[in-house]
């Protein structure tokens, strides 16, 4: 993804608004209780994970291939008095002269990575530096065909948050467009302001639960759970989320 310097979606004050969730911090800091630390956190944007994870007294380092967010997540971790290393790479190449008992990337980032190719240089990196017992945890979204097969020409609601700088809110509306054959969805996120409006596109490659669970078998990974939701419930037909603990194969 384009790191556009023009764009709100790197803007960090933005990305923290239409970014916030809660409801996966307890999952995370449960992961990392039972596992240990080091971790290591892909695609850590802003350290909305990081740095709950760092307060528990957790070693943590956040890596992410935008300079704008992880300058923005160093003055947060600043502000909390932690000391986190924020390393600006990319997910698909990167190496640490560290192995980590935990890795994981949330929030569905993984999906920016689009090519079988590219997801294989992930998952060998991630082999690399993990621990001989550590996991790794990875996020999909479990594909919905009502969204799936949307007319491209309607518009969506996604979100709405408050403008980070005072002036109102913004509203976030989208267009998805499918290719099947690929299996990438096209999107174009609308910021609608009180007085602009901007877009951006972007795409997601999508994953189904079974390509999931062969493209971690044959890449030399193990899966312990599947989670349908950060509650800990197993992954059933109605759960969004494809949410996998593994390790490696020894």
């Amino acid at each position: 993804m384009d790191e556009d310097p023009l764009t709100i979606y790197f803007d960090g004050e933005h990305y923290d608004g239409w970014t916030e969730r809660t409801v996966d911090i307890p999952f995370y800091k449960e992961q990392v209780e039972e596992h240990g630390d080091p971790v290591l956190e892909l695609a850590c944007g802003t350290g909305r994970l990081t740095i709950p994870i760092a307060k528990e007294g957790n070693k943590i380092i956040g890596l992410d291939i935008s300079k704008r967010l992880l300058k923005h997540a160093e003055k947060k971790a600043s502000k909390e008095g932690l000391g986190i290393d924020w390393i600006l790479g990319d997910m698909r190449n990167f190496s640490l002269d560290k192995k980590f008992k935990l890795i994981f990337v949330s929030f569905n980032s993984i999906q920016h990575i689009l090519s079988l190719k590219d997801l294989e240089r992930v998952f060998e990196n991630v082999k690399r530096h993990l621990q001989p017992e550590g996991r790794f945890i990875v996020e999909f979204f479990n594909p919905d065909l009502n969204i799936l097969n949307r007319d491209p020409q309607e518009e969506h609601e996604v979100m709405e948050y408050e403008n980070p700088y005072g002036e109102g809110k913004v509203k976030i509306t989208e267009n998805t467009s499918y290719e099947k054959a690929k299996q990438i969805l096209h999107l174009t996120w609308f910021y609608d302001f009180e007085d602009k409006k901007e877009c951006r596109e972007w795409t997601s490659r999508i994953w189904f639960p079974k390509e999931v669970d062969a493209v971690l078998k044959y890449n030399g990974l193990e899966i312990e759970h599947k989670y349908g939701d950060f509650d800990g419930s197993p992954f059933t037909n109605n759960s969004g989320q494809q949410i996998v603990v593994c390790k490696k194969k020894l």
